[in-house]
């Protein structure tokens, strides 16, 4: 449920991990619930939502490229609280198909394996790279035209 995010000064982001709330503050807004499992989701050591939220902020983290990179939103567009929702969504999710995923992954280490002599063998016109068709230039067309 989205409590309040309207167009603020979204220059911090952190959430509050008492059971009672679970709230995301945004700026000078609020997104609740968001549970602090949510919040801290990673991939490979990436704090997802941090992240998101990180690149989002008036001053954002990041690698600095070009002198694009210091063109900045000054205000929370209402866009990113639909974004934040589905980040927030897919997060609880994903979250709620751990345990059915872990049961599965211990299903398959219990489960019989096999060795790679048991696979039948790869046929010789299998080993070979696809056929490529040539790819056509940017300029190809404009080439043509010029030679007609």
């Amino acid at each position: 449920m989205l409590q309040a995010c309207g167009p603020h000064d979204a220059r911090r982001h952190s959430v509050d991990d008492k059971e009672a709330t679970k709230t995301l503050h945004v700026g000078d807004g609020e997104f609740t619930p968001v549970a602090p499992e949510v919040y801290e989701f990673d991939v490979s050591g990436l704090k997802v939502v941090q992240s998101w939220l990180a690149y989002r902020m008036k001053d954002p983290k990041g690698k600095k490229s070009s002198p694009l990179d210091e063109i900045n939103l000054q205000k929370w567009p209402s866009e990113f609280n639909t974004e934040l929702l589905e980040l927030l969504w897919v997060l609880e999710e994903t979250l709620a198909e751990y345990p059915a995923q872990a049961k599965l992954l211990a299903k398959i280490v219990k489960g019989k394996c096999f060795m790679a002599d048991e696979l039948p063998a790869v046929p010789d016109h299998m080993r070979k790279p696809p056929a490529r068709k040539k790819q056509k230039s940017l300029f190809d067309s404009v080439e043509n035209q010029e030679d007609e």
